[in-house]
């Protein structure tokens, strides 16, 4: 009977996942009637222009839009002067430990453990640093 009710939960989860994944991969589907293009070319340039200034900003801070496949490395503030290699494993390390804090905290119970719901932030944090190792890369540092 024990092995009956297991049997029937492993479904119920495996049928769980896959109502999940098809409802996620829906997400990224447009609805027939929304069009995928904009009817003109017109439409498009319609918004306003990002004009660039050389002169700096009232508050003395430097401009941060860029016309090159990727921006300059002042646009990581403190973190201009840190190689792509050092993003990329603090990238990495952050993903770790955001993903174990992640699946330590999911399944939830009546008292989480902080650490794990701190560390799952360190998952969000990893993008930040992997697309500052980007940056760096682009620009050959």
């Amino acid at each position: 009977d024990n092995t009956k009710e297991t049997s029937t939960r492993n479904k119920m989860q495996r049928a769980l996942v896959l109502l999940a994944l098809v409802a996620s991969a829906s997400a990224f589907t447009a609805p027939a009637s929304l069009p995928l293009r904009a009817p003109s070319a017109r439409a498009v340039c319609q918004g306003p222009r990002m004009a660039y200034s050389p002169i700096p900003s009232p508050d003395n801070t430097k401009e941060t839009y860029w016309e090159t496949k990727a921006p300059s490395s002042d646009v990581l503030g403190i973190g201009k002067d840190v190689t792509s290699e050092q993003f990329l494993l603090a990238s990495v390390l952050a993903a770790l430990i955001g993903a174990f804090s992640i699946s330590q905290a999911v399944p939830l119970r009546p008292d989480p453990n902080p650490l794990f719901i701190a560390g799952s932030f360190m998952l969000p944090y990893s993008w930040a640093l992997h697309v500052g190792a980007w940056i760096q890369k682009q620009n050959g540092k």
